[in-house]
């Protein structure tokens, strides 16, 4: 058996760095999109809401009653509790800071992206890793105090993610015109055929 030495260790290290950074980057952009589209959602209802509420000012009491059967009170009840609904929508989104954590979010995948790329380089390049190289690539990963953190009751459930999303991306690499559906359904089936040989 070939006896490995430090050089090979010190490759080993940076590939497993790399693939550390590139789950978190994954990751992180995942939970930028979901922070990002939960604002853009929760601002659109609202928008709606609110114009809705402006287009009934314009709107008489009288072609309300005529129109879906409400009294001039039923309409008040209900303009009332939409605009209070709204408002505290309103402030709940801002509490909330949706849009302010997804773009932290994105801050982390650039900073991440920037570690794969780094490691990338200096594995294309074919010189020598030394420990002083290391060192440095050791310290740039660790500069992360300033970023946002992933949520620990998350992080197994997006960690099975990223490993799908990267299974099934290779698979598409040699099928491309296979549905990804059908990619799922081929690895479940070959995790359950080995599941019960291994039994």
């Amino acid at each position: 058996m070939k006896r490995e030495t430090s050089s090979d260790l010190l490759v080993k290290e940076l590939k497993s760095l790399k693939d550390k950074a590139d789950l978190l980057a994954s990751i992180h952009s995942r939970l930028s999109d979901e922070y990002g589209r939960a604002h853009t959602w929760i601002s659109s209802i609202l928008l709606v809401i609110s114009t809705m509420l402006v287009g009934l000012t314009f709107i008489s009491e009288d072609f309300v009653y005529n129109s879906v059967g409400l009294s001039s009170n039923a309409l008040k009840w209900i303009v009332g509790i939409a605009s209070i609904l709204n408002f505290a929508g309103v402030l709940l989104l801002a509490e909330w800071k949706f849009q302010e954590r997804a773009a932290s979010y994105r801050e982390a995948v650039r900073f991440y992206f920037g570690v794969v790329n780094k490691i990338r380089k200096i594995l294309d390049s074919g010189e020598k890793i030394t420990e002083e190289t290391m060192e440095e690539v050791r310290t740039e990963y660790g500069r992360t105090s300033a970023l946002p953190k992933i949520p620990d009751s998350r992080f197994l459930k997006l960690k099975q993610w990223h490993l799908q999303k990267v299974a099934i991306s290779r698979e598409l690499n040699k099928r491309p015109f296979e549905s990804i559906s059908n990619i799922k359904r081929k690895f479940l089936n070959s995790d359950k055929f080995e599941s019960d040989n291994s039994k």
